[in-house]
């Protein structure tokens, strides 16, 4: 008899078990966190005249990304991106750059094609900019340099009015997070050009 019993309760655990009728609690579902990064233009500085001289001059461009989740981020990376660089003024005249893994400022982030950014770590990326638009033109040569002699702005130097920029920039980063957009920023940059 006690046989037949412990028999019976076996066979209810057993069906219970099998029917799916236990425990009713179902697991939180996973869900990829969204907003980890956040990227921006940290400075744009017109390279001075011992290193840019007139007829030459170029930008340095700095774009920033910061992990804005609350915890680690490691994945693999595929850093891809473009950066367009119009002239406020005449918008026909633009610059793209591609953006690829060899602007990083510390290519040591990323290690064995996996980059870890710590809640708040930033990365940067460095693009020099040598004033030629798409088709090759060089922008300061058509900036207002009228009534020369008046526009000296060091010894024998004569700058032009100052003109506006405005940047644009997409960029994958990580593989599992799709295409970022940093805000338009704008710079102002003065062409110069050798006076006597």
């Amino acid at each position: 008899m006690r046989y037949e019993k412990t028999l019976a309760v076996a066979a209810a655990i057993a069906l219970t078990i099998a029917s799916g009728s236990g425990c009713k609690e179902n697991l939180p579902v996973y869900v990829e966190p969204q907003d980890v990064m956040e990227i921006s233009i940290a400075a744009v500085e017109q390279l001075d005249d011992h290193l840019a001289p007139p007829g030459r001059q170029m930008v340095r461009i700095i774009l920033q990304g910061v992990n804005t989740f609350e915890e680690p981020f490691l994945d693999s990376v595929r850093i891809e991106g473009t950066m367009k660089i119009t002239w406020e003024r005449q918008p026909y005249r633009y610059k793209t750059i591609r953006l690829t893994q060899k602007d990083l400022t510390d290519p040591s982030l990323v290690s064995n094609g996996k980059m870890l950014l710590v809640p708040g770590q930033v990365f940067s990326m460095e693009v020099l900019w040598n004033m030629r638009s798409d088709d090759g033109v060089y922008l300061p040569a058509f900036m207002n340099f009228a009534w020369l002699i008046r526009r000296r702005c060091a010894p024998g130097i004569a700058c032009a009015d100052p003109e506006t920029f405005i940047i644009e920039t997409t960029l994958k980063v990580y593989d599992e997070i799709g295409m970022l957009a940093a805000p338009k920023a704008k710079f102002t940059f003065v062409a110069r050009v050798h006076s006597v």
